[in-house]
């Protein structure tokens, strides 16, 4: 909050409305003049007091759209300038080779007694023109989600896996669902405690590959409580994504949406972090590098906002880890980005 800047830097940033700030910081650091002491110089009183869970969804609100855009076009003017920025076109996917079904929904699980049937049976009762499956990847459950995944899985669409080891993360758990020798031609996310919300989003997410010939698809979701019941900000689209900066925007943003699919093959060459955090988003950004990402705009996943939330009521230290990973995840991404550009 508190800083010292040199007049040059300040006039470069005097053109924008909204993010007259980030613009200098991107500029500064372009000169190499940005210097951070490690020492409290200030202090500050924190008036907004909502738990982390509510203040992610910030950068929806209707009222930030514009600020969002003035920030695309500043991020994508420093891509520019240090030689990371993705012009398209982007490679087109063939879709060979021969797979146990077309596509296999993968839930990682550890200790959602209250919410992993339901998860489970809105997969279950998914209408597809194609053979499917659903991984259960059970991180060592206690809570009785063990016994209850045994006795959903006498349908045999459903496999239960619990890996031997006991340090895996979110991610660790995808990569075992990945490696699994039932594992389809796509692979299609769905957390624990969220919702398909009808039985045609299956079908959607892998026509959407075939239809844009693309490495990834990914949906929008609506925002409800335990309940279903409707809870703002309402649907979480995207909207932002556009074909042609979709891949430069996504180095300024958290996250890319939700639910996620990935054609197989693409997922095996790039790797899962095994983390429990920004996963996701490491996927994202790398395929986005070479891939077409499809993007289906309407609601096909609910997401449950409830106390059991992993993410529902982060503390500051957990919060500045999250972030520091993702700006890690940016920085490999842009140098692997640059190199690609001299390559080109």
């Amino acid at each position: 909050s508190l800083a010292v800047l040199r007049e040059w830097a300040v006039w470069e940033s005097c053109n924008y409305s909204f993010a007259a700030a980030y613009s200098l910081r991107l500029f500064a650091s372009r000169k190499g003049k940005i210097i951070h002491l490690p020492e409290p110089l200030s202090t500050k009183k924190e008036f907004d007091t909502r738990k982390s869970g509510e203040k992610q969804f910030d950068y929806v609100r209707r009222d930030a759209a514009l600020i969002q855009k003035e920030m695309e076009q500043i991020c994508t003017i420093h891509l520019k300038e240090i030689g990371a920025f993705l012009a398209p076109p982007r490679k087109d996917v063939a879709f060979e080779g021969d797979f146990p079904v077309e596509a296999s929904v993968v839930i990682p699980v550890k200790n959602r007694i209250n919410t992993i049937a339901d998860a489970i049976q809105s997969v279950l009762q998914q209408s597809t023109s194609f053979s499917f499956n659903l991984i259960v990847v059970d991180n060592h459950s206690d809570d009785g989600t063990t016994a209850l995944v045994k006795e959903l899985a006498e349908d045999k669409r459903l496999i239960h896996c619990i890996p031997e080891r006991t340090d895996l993360g979110i991610g660790g758990c995808w990569s075992k669902a990945l490696h699994h020798p039932a594992c389809g031609k796509f692979l299609v996310q769905l957390d624990s405690d969220d919702l398909y919300k009808d039985n045609n989003t299956l079908q959607q997410i892998v026509e959407k590959f075939y239809e844009e010939k693309c490495a990834m698809v990914i949906g929008s979701y609506e925002m409800v409580d335990f309940k279903l019941n409707p809870l703002p900000p309402g649907i979480i689209d995207h909207r932002e994504w556009t074909d042609d900066n979709g891949p430069n925007n996504a180095l300024r943003i958290n996250g890319l949406g939700a639910p996620r699919a990935f054609y197989v093959p693409v997922l095996k060459q790039i790797g899962i972090p095994n983390v429990s955090y920004g996963e996701d988003y490491a996927i994202g950004i790398a395929i986005s590098r070479e891939y077409r990402i499809g993007r289906i705009y309407e609601p096909i996943y609910l997401c449950r906002r409830w106390e059991g939330n992993s993410d529902a009521a982060l503390n500051n230290e957990t919060v500045n880890a999250h972030n520091y990973y993702k700006d890690f995840l940016r920085s490999i991404e842009i140098f692997k980005r640059q190199n690609s550009c001299k390559s080109d």
